[in-house]
């Protein structure tokens, strides 16, 4: 047998979480599909896949051994179209990391209309509020927001990520409207350690930036979470606008201290400089690109 075959079979009922599904995706019968993953464990002479009636799932062993398994035919696709041989329609399966809020909010939404343009391929989002190493998780792409660590990774920029300060018209009315960066000091501030200033906000204007000392009774790492306690009327947040844009164009949330505005950062996609960027990759970043638009849509009108 190719390893090449068994291990083809393995990822595609892994991907496909069935033997149909894999032995569609692949151009054979399920009889072929279950032998070659059979043939392939009794070659290694360890169990990869839990199999019952109702589901598959991974062994340790399998799981282990999938992830390396990605990265190979990864390389394999790659190295197919520097020979010129891939097809020129982008096909298998590409595997993305993106921040959870971000992710669930804007690189999702823009999965439907991709893969009704690409019918060959398929995406495997994993959301994680943490930066994962692409390669050891076998990762094509991933989406990441604020500065990049020096890294062999390859980066485009796709989007600004602007912050603005909010809170609900209710809680201003009880509490004050803040006009001035140091008029926060009085108020219940939410915050969070997705910024690297923490606890100490910083604000830019023409004439300047100033950094204020906020204390507050909330705080999490996740912008969905902040923006709900902003919405129910807890305190003030800085958020980004692509959390917020539906609730300050619907008047749920106002904005606060005009003229003021924390730094804005930046919406890349990465992907592993060690390799060549396969159409996959490079039809998603176009993709993405063209969906967020050259002005964000989340900041139109703001």
């Amino acid at each position: 047998m190719d390893p090449l075959d068994g291990i083809a079979a393995f990822v595609r009922v892994v991907d496909s979480g069935s033997f149909s599904a894999a032995a569609r995706r692949l151009g054979i019968s399920k009889s072929a599909v279950s032998a070659q993953v059979q043939r392939l464990e009794e070659r290694l002479d360890i169990r990869l896949l839990h199999r019952t009636t109702r589901r598959l799932s991974l062994t340790e062993a399998g799981a282990a051994y999938y992830r390396h398994c990605a990265r190979i035919l990864s390389e394999a696709e790659a190295a197919e179209q520097a020979a010129g041989a891939l097809q020129r329609e982008p096909r298998g399966t590409l595997r993305i990391s993106a921040p959870d809020s971000f992710g669930w909010r804007h690189v999702a939404p823009a999965v439907p209309a991709f893969l009704e343009h690409y019918p060959d391929l398929g995406v495997d989002i994993s959301l994680s509020p943490t930066h994962v190493n692409l390669v050891d998780e076998g990762l094509d792409l991933a989406i990441r927001i604020g500065v990049l660590e020096d890294s062999p990774l390859i980066v485009r920029k796709l989007a600004t990520s602007r912050l603005i300060v909010s809170a609900t018209p209710a809680y201003l009315k009880q509490h004050g409207t803040p006009r001035e960066p140091r008029d926060l000091a009085g108020h219940n501030c939410l915050c969070t350690n997705l910024l690297p200033w923490g606890d100490e906000w910083r604000l830019a204007a023409k004439r300047g930036e100033v950094r204020i000392a906020v204390g507050g009774s909330f705080r999490s790492n996740n912008a969905d979470m902040l923006r709900a306690a902003a919405i129910d009327g807890v305190g003030i947040a800085i958020l980004p606008t692509w959390a917020v844009f539906e609730p300050l164009r619907a008047g749920v949330l106002r904005r606060v201290i005009e003229g003021w505005e924390p730094p804005a950062s930046t919406i890349y996609a990465v992907y592993p400089g060690t390799r060549l960027m396969s159409m996959k990759v490079r039809a998603f970043v176009n993709h993405l690109a063209r969906f967020y638009g050259k002005t964000p849509y989340w900041d139109a009108g703001l």
